[in-house]
């Protein structure tokens, strides 16, 4: 864990910002993505019939069912929008960190 750090503010010590390393919170909430769309459709595959699934499908493009290439795309999809929100939350994290913190 040597990427991540977080101060936290202690009262004995002078007052530090708090920082999130924005590598790692990318690469976590792309994992995050990943995992839940391998979970969804993996939903799909084993319940069809319950449509739980189709909820979460909808927010990917371009998947056409539960063949290869949709798999493909959304697992695609979900690392690139994991990584790019959690790189996001952890730049603006530590800005405002560093600015009013």
């Amino acid at each position: 864990m040597a990427n991540t750090t977080l101060h936290a503010r202690s009262e004995t010590s002078p007052a530090t910002s708090a920082h999130v390393s924005v590598p790692v919170l990318g690469a976590t909430l792309a994992a995050f993505a990943a995992i839940s769309f391998l979970l969804c459709m993996l939903l799909g595959f084993v319940a069809p019939e319950r449509g739980l699934h189709r909820p979460w499908l909808q927010f990917y493009l371009g998947l056409t069912g539960f063949d290869l290439r949709s798999l493909v795309l959304g697992l695609l999809q979900s690392v690139i929008f994991g990584g790019y929100a959690g790189a996001l939350i952890a730049a603006i994290f530590n800005f405002i960190s560093r600015r009013f913190g």
